[in-house]
C-alpha cells in the first residue's frame, strides 16, 4: 500500500498516522490530541514549532508562510524546526514538540 506515514512525538511518545498531504497537526487532531498553538494552525504564531529528530528526508517542503513565521520569530531556517500545522510527511518521522497531550485532558 505504499509508504508508511508514522510520526513519532516525543516525549510523549504517541504514534500518528499521518495521511498524504495531511499536516502532523491535523493527523494529531484527528486522532483527539492537542497541539500547542495561539493561531489556530493559520501559520501565524510560530507556537507549533517542532524539531525533527531524524526522518527530514521524509518532510514535505517548507511553504512560504512557514518559512516567513519562522523567520520572523528568529528561529533557524535549518529544516530541523518545522511548523506541525504546515509539515507533511512521506515516511516515518520522530519530532519532539512538548505540550502535546490527549485533548480531553483537563487543567489542573
Amino acid at each position: 500500500m505504499g509508504a508508511t506515514n508514522i510520526v513519532t512525538v516525543l516525549p510523549l511518545g504517541l504514534q500518528l498516522q499521518v495521511d498524504p498531504g495531511q499536516t502532523v497537526m491535523a493527523a494529531a487532531r484527528q486522532a483527539g490530541f492537542f497541539w500547542p498553538t495561539v493561531c489556530d494552525a493559520s501559520a501565524s504564531c510560530g507556537t507549533c514549532v517542532s524539531i525533527i529528530e531524524s526522518g527530514t528526508e521524509h518532510c514535505g517542503p517548507m511553504p512560504a508562510d512557514e518559512q516567513e513565521t519562522l523567520a520572523r520569530t528568529m528561529v533557524p531556517l535549518d529544516g530541523l524546526r518545522r511548523l506541525a500545522c504546515r509539515l507533511t510527511v512521506s515516511g516515518p518521522v520522530t519530532v519532539k514538540k512538548r505540550g502535546v497531550h490527549q485533548a480531553d485532558t483537563e487543567s489542573t
